[in-house]
């Protein structure tokens, strides 16, 4: 994988990349301290992942979001930001950014949201999505349960995550049952399960089961 990470400072973007190499991925780092540095690097390399912290940038968030709008990376983008406002959040949403993330955000729940990002999903807050904020334009920063209990993941054509009957039997997988208890719970065949087994660990881009309840769980959708 390769992730260019953008902070101006050098401590952020060593912490940045302490947390991703948890993820027991093989990443390339590239860093730049301005968005300006950071897309002209772009220009030349295929990335997989930006991350751009968003209070420590030479722009405004509007300003910010037109830079990256006219770079065409804007999938590939994660966001930032020590404080959410709505405006911005739901902008971002709208042209499509890979996720926005509160800084309060659990290191777990972040290593989470960039396996969603790998796999091709996104990572909004419900109240983003469905245009409803909660305390007005601009939200107060939350803490990482309350972040954690408002994901909402979805693929890039705004479909969810996974189906509903992907969660139940991702929910029956954490309850450790066999392919064959949980087809006979669901009332489906053996082969139905393993189909959706398999499109759950793409989903989540997980390497087995435990994995992928682990990343389930982290995100909060079980």
């Amino acid at each position: 994988m390769r992730v260019l990470i953008i902070d101006q400072f050098d401590i952020c973007r060593e912490g940045m990349k302490n947390i991703l190499l948890k993820m027991k991925e093989e990443c390339t780092f590239f860093e730049a301290k301005t968005v300006d540095e950071g897309i002209a690097a772009a220009e030349d390399i295929n990335l997989d992942l930006i991350i751009i912290d968003m209070d420590t940038q030479e722009y405004d968030g509007v300003t910010l979001l037109k830079k990256i709008a006219m770079s065409g990376l804007a999938d590939r983008v994660l966001l930032f930001s020590g404080s959410v406002d709505y405006n911005i959040a739901r902008r971002a949403y709208d042209m499509n950014i890979g996720a926005f993330v509160h800084k309060h955000t659990d290191k777990e729940i972040i290593i989470s949201v960039i396996h969603i990002l790998f796999a091709g999903g996104r990572y909004f807050s419900p109240d983003i999505i469905t245009g409803s904020p909660v305390t007005g334009s601009k939200r107060e920063p939350l803490d990482s349960h309350e972040i954690a209990n408002n994901v909402q993941l979805t693929m890039p054509d705004n479909r969810p995550l996974l189906s509903d009957r992907q969660r139940e039997v991702l929910k029956l997988l954490s309850e450790g049952k066999s392919n064959k208890v949980i087809a006979r719970e669901l009332d489906i065949a053996t082969g139905t399960v393993k189909v959706h087994i398999a499109g759950i660990l793409k989903s989540l881009k997980a390497k087995n089961r435990t994995q992928a309840v682990s990343i389930a769980t982290h995100i909060n959708i079980l």
